[in-house]
C-alpha cells in the first residue's frame, strides 16, 4: 500500500515581511562578519589565540565590551567587542565612522532641504532600520557650528572684480515675542569668475554703522580691492561702500531703480511707460542709453514729474556697467546674484512655518543653505580685450 504524503501548508509572507525578514538575515550576516574581523584584529595584537600558548604572546585578553553600529542594513546591537591589558583598539569603527558621518550629512541636508525632523527620522529608519528622534536630527544639524565658525575667519581673496551687498529679514523670537531680524550679506566674484558668499551677519535696522562693520571684516581677513560694488539704493550700505572702499566704483540696482520710478506712475499707466523706461537699461552702448533717458524724461517730465525726477537722482550709477564688458552686464546690472540666495534661504525657511528661535539658529540655517549651493560661474574672457582683470574691466 502506498503511504500517503502528508503535504505541509506554507504559509506565504506578505512583501513588507519579507524584506524585514531578509534585514534581519543580513543584520545577523553583518553582526557575524564584524564578530569575526574583532576577533582576528585582537589576535593580531595579542599575538596568539584565545587560550593558546605562545612564545610571540604580547598581551592578554581582559574581556569585552558590547556596542551597537549602525550601518547600511540597520543597526547592529551589542557586538562584543574585545580588550586586552594593554588598551587594544579596533580599527574596525574608524572604517565605519565615514558612513556614520554620511548618514549625519544626509539628515542634515534633508533639515537644510525643509524636511521636517519627524519626517527626517521616518526616512532614515527605512534606510537604517534606526531612527533618529527630531532631538537628534536638530543635534545633527547643531554640528555645523564649528564648521560656520571656521568659515566665517576664513581668509579671502585680495581683490574681487565684483561685489554685491544686500539685506533682507527673518523672523526670530525675542523674549518670547517674534521681531524681523535683518541679516545683512556679501557675493563677491573673483577674479576668475568664480561666486562665492564672502560674508553675512546680523545687522540692525541695516543701518551705516552695521554695514560698516561687515566691510571691515571682508578688509581684515584679506579683501583689499573691488572693482565695482552692485547695491541697491540703501543710503546706510552706499555710504559704509563709499568709507570702506573708496576707490571702488558702484551700481546701483537698475531693477530696484524701475521699480521706484514706477511707483510714482499710475498702474494703469504701467503698460506704455515700462517699456521707454527699461530701454533706457537695455542698449548696447552707454551713448544710446543717455540718449534713451533724456528722450524719456523729455517726453514724461510734464505728466509724471516726480518719477522723471527719482530717475534722475542717482541715474549715473545706475548705468556704470555699461564701462564693464558687455557680457557682465546682465549680472551686474542688477542685485539678482545676492537676491536668489536670499530666495533660497527663505525657500528653506518658510517650510519651518515658524520663526527661528534665535538669531544664531537663524545664521545657522543661513550658512547651511550657503555651504549646500552651486553658483553658476561667469566667463572672464572677452571678445575684445581677452583676459579681464580687476584694472581693465
Amino acid at each position: 500500500m502506498t503511504p500517503k504524503t502528508e503535504h505541509t501548508e506554507v504559509a506565504s509572507l506578505s512583501q513588507t515581511d519579507f524584506q524585514e525578514l531578509l534585514q534581519a538575515k543580513l543584520r545577523d550576516a553583518v553582526h557575524l562578519v564584524l564578530t569575526t574581523i574583532l576577533e582576528e584584529e585582537v589576535e593580531a595584537f595579542v599575538g596568539a589565540k584565545r587560550y593558546q600558548r605562545s612564545q610571540q604572546r604580547r598581551d592578554q585578553r581582559n574581556g569585552s565590551y558590547t556596542r551597537d553600529l549602525v550601518t547600511g542594513v540597520g543597526q547592529i546591537h551589542a557586538i562584543a567587542v574585545p580588550r586586552t591589558r594593554r588598551g587594544f583598539q579596533t580599527q574596525l569603527f574608524e572604517r565605519y565612522r565615514r558612513r556614520q558621518a554620511q548618514l549625519d550629512e544626509a539628515i542634515c541636508d534633508m533639515f537644510v532641504g525643509g524636511v521636517s525632523t519627524s519626517r527626517v527620522g521616518e526616512v532614515i529608519q527605512e534606510l537604517t532600520g534606526g531612527q533618529p528622534s527630531p532631538s537628534t536630527v536638530s543635534r545633527v544639524f547643531h554640528t555645523l557650528e564649528g564648521e560656520f565658525a571656521a568659515w566665517k575667519s576664513r581668509t579671502l581673496a585680495a581683490d574681487y572684480a565684483y561685489a554685491f551687498a544686500d539685506g533682507t529679514y527673518f523672523s526670530v523670537i525675542y523674549d518670547h515675542r517674534k521681531y524681523k531680524m535683518p541679516i545683512l550679506a556679501v557675493v563677491g566674484i573673483n577674479l576668475a569668475g568664480e561666486r562665492e558668499v564672502l560674508a553675512f551677519s546680523v545687522g540692525e535696522r541695516e543701518n551705516q554703522i552695521a554695514w560698516e562693520a561687515l566691510l571691515e571684516d571682508l578688509k581684515r581677513r584679506g579683501v583689499q580691492n573691488v572693482g565695482l560694488w552692485v547695491t541697491d539704493g540703501n543710503q546706510a550700505t552706499i555710504n559704509a561702500v563709499e568709507v570702506k572702499f573708496p576707490d571702488s566704483q558702484r551700481q546701483r540696482c537698475v531693477k530696484h531703480k524701475m521699480n521706484n520710478v514706477l511707483s510714482y506712475i499710475p498702474k494703469g499707466q504701467h503698460d506704455q511707460v515700462e517699456p521707454e523706461l527699461k530701454a533706457i537699461f537695455y542698449q548696447d552702448s552707454r551713448e544710446q542709453a543717455d540718449q534713451e533717458a533724456a528722450a524719456f524724461c523729455e517726453k514724461f517730465q510734464a505728466l509724471y514729474p516726480s518719477a522723471v525726477d527719482c530717475l534722475q537722482d542717482d541715474l549715473e550709477a545706475c548705468l556704470t556697467f555699461y564701462a564693464f564688458p558687455k557680457t557682465h552686464w546682465k549680472t551686474i546690472r542688477t542685485t539678482n546674484v545676492i537676491e536668489r540666495l536670499f530666495g533660497e534661504v527663505k525657500k528653506r525657511s518658510h517650510k519651518m512655518a515658524a520663526a527661528f528661535r534665535n538669531e544664531n539658529s537663524c545664521l545657522l540655517m543661513f550658512y547651511a543653505v550657503v555651504r549646500s549651493l552651486t553658483f553658476k560661474k561667469i566667463s572672464m574672457q572677452t571678445p575684445e580685450a581677452g583676459p579681464t582683470n580687476l584694472h581693465t574691466i
